[in-house]
């Protein structure tokens, strides 16, 4: 897995969703395999940054991500868009999860029909995919807007087009998060863990492998969790493959079998 992952969350303007498309109309569409998963049928009631970050711990084991894209307007709620750095990434995301429960409710996934800005950044048509929209919109405000109000949107405009949100992550500092020193137990110590970090996002996780039991995490005790597992060799087994898993994009957490 790469060592530097991007999240993108678009407040406003996401360009690969559009605001008259509906999770039927997507469906009608033959569409090309690539590398953004559109997924429909979210849960609604869940803020965008927990939809984000839960939507990241789910897919980041298929492969790099470059973008995850949620709205916050209440007309694109249960959409989300993927964008993965590779095309086998995709796919395989999409086959496996592609009705998972998520939240209690089955996801519904199928390749993007637009090509996302970070795809275009990787294959050289970024630049013009960017000269489009900034002739699309002034020709929008030409049309709408008087002479005034075209120079105060143009100003905004290019402010919005050189400073696009974006959020780089690293964990450049994971290599000096190491592993507690003690035997081998059942059950597991989870250290390094955002502060937000609920319950259900480690039992998401943890639940994948055999002999998973349940999650304790101890009010007022931020940044920590407990993993019970049947035995010691099922725990080491999710102790081997999640040892540095990243459930926020900043912060990899440190798993450890418990003291005795």
């Amino acid at each position: 897995m790469a060592e530097t992952e991007a999240i993108k969350v678009e407040n406003n303007d996401e360009s690969n969703v559009n605001n008259n498309t509906t999770p039927i109309e997507e469906d009608k569409v033959d569409i090309p395999p690539n590398q953004t998963i559109y997924i429909n049928n979210l849960y609604e009631k869940i803020s965008k940054k927990k939809l984000v970050e839960q939507l990241y711990s789910l897919f980041t084991k298929y492969g790099s991500i470059l973008e995850i894209i949620a709205s916050k307007s209440d007309k694109k709620r249960g959409q989300a868009f993927v964008v993965f750095q590779d095309l086998t990434s995709a796919s395989n995301a999409l086959r496996e999860m592609n009705g998972f429960k998520f939240l209690d409710k089955p996801m519904r996934i199928q390749y993007s029909k637009n090509k996302s800005d970070a795809v275009a950044k990787l294959d050289g048509t970024y630049m013009e995919k960017k000269r489009q929209r900034e002739n699309d919109r002034e020709q929008t405000k030409s049309k709408k807007l008087d002479t005034g109000g075209n120079k105060k949107s143009t100003g905004q405009s290019k402010k919005a087009v050189s400073a696009p949100p974006t959020a780089t992550t690293s964990i450049s500092n994971s290599a000096s998060l190491q592993p507690r020193d003690a035997p081998p137990n059942k059950d597991l110590f989870i250290e390094n863990l955002p502060d937000k970090c609920e319950p259900m996002m480690l039992q998401m996780l943890f639940s994948q492998f055999e002999g998973f039991k349940d999650v304790t995490m101890i009010p007022g005790r931020k940044g920590i969790a407990f993993v019970m597992f049947e035995d010691e060799i099922k725990s080491a087994n999710a102790m081997n493959h999640l040892q540095h898993f990243k459930v926020s994009p900043e912060k990899p957490m440190v798993i450890s079998f418990m003291s005795q």
